[in-house]
């Protein structure tokens, strides 16, 4: 009797990224947001000394990998940022991104200008303690997961709060640090919950519904969850961050497949390399390239409207880009 396997639900794309300081490049991104026009934003976090050379900053560019502009800057300012974690872009455009240093939400137009912000250091109704992961949902309100207070934080998009839920521990609905976030068709909420090493799913209103995943490397479990997305058939990804891959669940929470990074250089790292003669030696004579695919930090993972599967690798400087399988193109 003949066995069919179905095909894997992704195939590797392309890459885009180039370790930079400024322009065309990033410098450790955390996290990236996808808009419906096929634009992506990578907020770069990099590092304390880099920082002072403005290497925080939001880089613009296309899923195609076109580079295309930059903006903010490191600082404490209006429209600057310490330590950027969660992004995201709501149905108009506008760029909403949490700050863990200065623990508040700032927002930017479309056009890139800074338009407001709130929250201030505590664990009040306006307040937040590391606010990490960010998602929008259909109604463009704004979720956040306050990391050090153990919750889950429901805004409008001007900032005024409309729930908020979870505490510390282990059971259904508590966290223990939560990170990243993300939301499906249905406006449900999915929460990375990183030290339960979990995810764990709610209702648009805050009702525990599932978790996802358990702690360990074996399949379809998780050690220290980053990120999370959904995906249009209800999917539910993972950046996994301490066992260096995304996993994939169904939407009934079995795992589906595993992605462990198959990046080949990237049109900005192929361009660099081509000038320098000494990379090009170096890497003629590498015995094995293999590491070099594989993902190393992976911090974030995005889903846009045409269904391209995001990889945010922050020790790499990179996102790997994976289409969905459809059954007629195998």
């Amino acid at each position: 009797m003949m066995v069919i396997v179905a095909p894997p639900p992704l195939k590797y794309s392309h890459t885009i990224g180039l370790l930079a300081l400024t322009g065309r490049g990033f410098s450790n991104p955390m996290n990236a947001a996808a808009t419906d026009a096929g634009l992506l934003y990578v907020v770069n976090r990099s590092n304390s000394f880099q920082a002072l050379q403005g290497a925080v900053r939001i880089t613009v560019c296309n899923v195609a990998g076109e580079y295309l502009s930059e903006f903010g800057a490191y600082g404490t300012q209006d429209g600057q940022f310490v330590w950027p974690t969660g992004i995201d872009v709501d149905s108009s455009g506008n760029i909403y991104l949490a700050d863990e240093h200065r623990h508040d939400i700032q927002v930017w137009d479309k056009d890139h200008h800074f338009a407001r912000k709130w929250g201030s250091l505590g664990d009040g109704d306006m307040q937040m303690n590391r606010p990490a992961g960010l998602a929008i949902d259909s109604q463009d309100n704004v979720l956040v997961a306050d990391a050090l207070n153990n919750r889950i934080l429901k805004f409008s998009p001007d900032g005024a709060l409309l729930d908020k839920w979870g505490e510390t521990g282990a059971a259904e609905g508590e966290f223990d640090m939560p990170w990243g976030v993300g939301v499906d068709a249905q406006d449900n909420v999915y929460v990375a919950d990183w030290r339960n090493d979990r995810v764990q799913k709610f209702s648009p209103d805050g009702s525990y519904l599932a978790r996802f995943g358990s702690s360990g490397s074996g399949t379809g479990q998780l050690s220290r969850p980053a990120d999370v997305a959904v995906d249009v058939d209800g999917n539910v990804y993972v950046a996994d961050w301490g066992n260096e891959r995304v996993t994939v669940f169904e939407p009934d929470g079995y795992p589906l497949t595993t992605l462990i990074g198959d990046a080949d250089l990237s049109k900005w790292g192929g361009e660099y390399i081509s000038a320098n003669d000494d990379i090009i030696r170096g890497r003629q004579i590498a015995a094995d390239m293999t590491p070099e695919k594989r993902f190393w930090g992976p911090t974030g993972v995005v889903i846009n409207k045409a269904g391209h599967v995001m990889i945010v690798e922050s020790c790499r400087h990179r996102v790997q880009v994976y289409d969905r399988v459809e059954y007629d193109d195998v």
